[in-house]
């Protein structure tokens, strides 16, 4: 089975179980699995075990402690045992980790950038620095000690990165990715990128392997700055060189970290044990490049058990965009030209063009991968209800423009124009002390759902996903994203009509011309 499709996760009365062949399998801190985007590359299922003391399971995941600019966590806090082989990506530093010989603590391969110390074998007192970790599992036991012996013969040795070091050590203990050698890549995020994308191969066979997060980063986040910190690598190196050679009498050790536990909060409680699909859209080359600026826009698709669930038995009715018969000027303007067809489906095109199935997922599952609306972080969700599925849009940029939000979160984008829309709002997660509530509001300028529609839309998604409890607003009552725009908004000539009369007439010119 693959790592995408075997994740069952139930809670019950605060104690979550997993499945023998669960990603969560070996975890002991609060972990929840999500899918995550890297740049254009495919999306994939990843354990999230950073702390956030907000949502029910992650209040008791790993914290951060910073030393001397580098943010460490206890492996005793993530991990259940200490038979764990991982290939740890931190910020930015590369490290390959494996049980020591009595198997009561874990050891790691430490090398240094261009030459700088020798590398060595090094014990981790129980910490290494936060990032993401490659996990490696179901691997015979003597390729453990293959890989021990490859740390030992490439110890005392300076290499030019730390990431082609561990690389050096993975391709002599016999592993590949997709048939080529590791050491072509001397980066930590072409070294990821690669394993990502490609895959590993121990000795011509495929290799199963988890993406453990223990960063409040996503992954495009943290590998966006470890990009930022390898372009400054050579004046951090002679920053380091500069400072071993001035303080070297005066050297302070990273503190060991304690181990404590939180209970966690439920999340869905139900007795119903079908399933529900979830995919994720991964953009084309060009709309990648494009994210680098305006943030990671993916959409998600969930499609309820068939079998199970008659959407025609709540929402019969098909809904149409634009309905207005005199909509104002600027409606016309995004109906006709800044959102009309052609514009939408090159756009959709680059955000999503393929989707990639991450199989079924258990109803508490499915609630614990949405990020949470706080006070301070608003978290919301444009959804579309079509005859076949749930498509959804979660904004999450780099840059924190909420015009690149208004812009690519348009429900008609997110339908792609679709003809069987049957509902559109916008909708967030809220967790509480006895489980989660998901909130749901039918704020689409674009369809407007009226309130009956509304609820059926919850009753349908209370259904659809067993055990899911849904609060709906109705559209006079602001979503927790909109409450954050108020006070910003004018009346008529706000920057958002500006801009979209100049955009519309930036468009219209070169149709002109063109």
């Amino acid at each position: 089975m693959t790592m995408e499709s075997d994740t069952k996760i139930t809670d019950n009365e605060n104690i979550i179980k997993v499945e023998d062949d669960s990603p969560l399998k070996g975890i002991r801190c609060g972990a929840v699995v999500r899918p995550e985007p890297l740049f254009h590359r495919r999306t994939r299922i990843i354990i999230d075990t950073h702390l956030n003391n907000e949502h029910n399971l992650l209040r008791n995941g790993l914290e951060e402690i910073e030393f001397e600019h580098i943010k460490l966590i206890s492996l005793d806090k993530l991990f259940n045992n200490k038979n764990e082989i991982f290939l740890g990506f931190g910020l930015p530093n590369v490290y390959l980790t494996i049980p020591n010989e009595q198997f009561d603590g874990y050891v790691k391969f430490a090398a240094f950038m261009f030459w700088r110390q020798l590398s060595a074998v090094i014990n981790t007192k129980g910490r290494v620095q936060s990032g993401f970790l490659l996990r490696f599992r179901d691997l015979p036991e003597h390729v453990l000690q293959i890989i021990r012996q490859a740390m030992k013969d490439h110890s005392n040795q300076r290499h030019v990165s730390c990431a082609y070091a561990n690389a050096c050590v993975l391709n002599s203990s016999g592993l590949t990715s997709g048939d080529t050698d590791l050491r072509n890549h001397f980066g930590a995020r072409a070294l990821f990128q690669q394993i990502y994308e490609k895959g590993l191969e121990l000795n011509g066979h495929s290799l199963k392997f988890d993406i453990i997060r223990t960063t409040p980063l996503t992954l495009e986040q943290h590998f966006h700055e470890v990009r930022k910190k390898e372009l400054t690598s050579i004046g951090r190196t002679f920053k380091k060189v500069y400072n071993e050679c001035t303080h070297s009498s005066d050297k302070s050790r990273a503190p060991l970290i304690q181990v404590n536990d939180i209970p966690t909060n439920p999340i869905i409680t139900s007795t119903k044990d079908y399933l529900t699909r979830l995919e994720i859209s991964h953009p084309r080359r060009f709309g990648a490049v494009i994210r680098k600026l305006w943030g990671s826009h993916t959409l998600f698709k969930v499609i309820p058990n068939r079998e199970k669930i008659d959407i025609n038995n709540y929402l019969p009715d098909n809904l149409r965009a634009f309905p207005l018969k005199n909509p104002d000027l600027f409606t016309r303007v995004k109906q006709y030209i800044l959102f009309s067809r052609p514009v939408v489906l090159t756009i959709r095109k680059q955000l999503a063009s393929l989707w990639d199935d991450h199989g079924e997922f258990s109803s508490s599952s499915l609630a614990s991968m949405m990020s949470i609306n706080t006070k301070t972080d608003a978290h919301v969700y444009n959804i579309v209800i079509t005859g076949h599925h749930v498509i959804g849009m979660h904004n999450n940029p780099f840059l924190n423009s909420k015009l690149v939000d208004w812009v690519l979160s348009k429900h008609v984008l997110i339908s792609g124009y679709d003809d069987d829309v049957r509902f559109a709002g916008e909708a967030w997660m809220e967790h509480r002390a006895d489980g989660v509530i998901f909130h749901l509001t039918n704020n689409s300028g674009t369809y407007k759902p009226n309130n009956e529609q509304l609820a059926k839309t919850a009753q349908f998604l209370s259904d659809a996903v067993p055990g899911l409890n849904v609060e709906v607003h109705s559209n006079d009552t602001p979503s927790p994203l909109a409450q954050s725009k108020e006070k910003k908004e004018g009346k008529l000539l706000t920057w958002k009509n500006l801009l979209i009369i100049i955009v519309a007439f930036a468009i219209w010119l070169c149709f002109m011309i063109f």
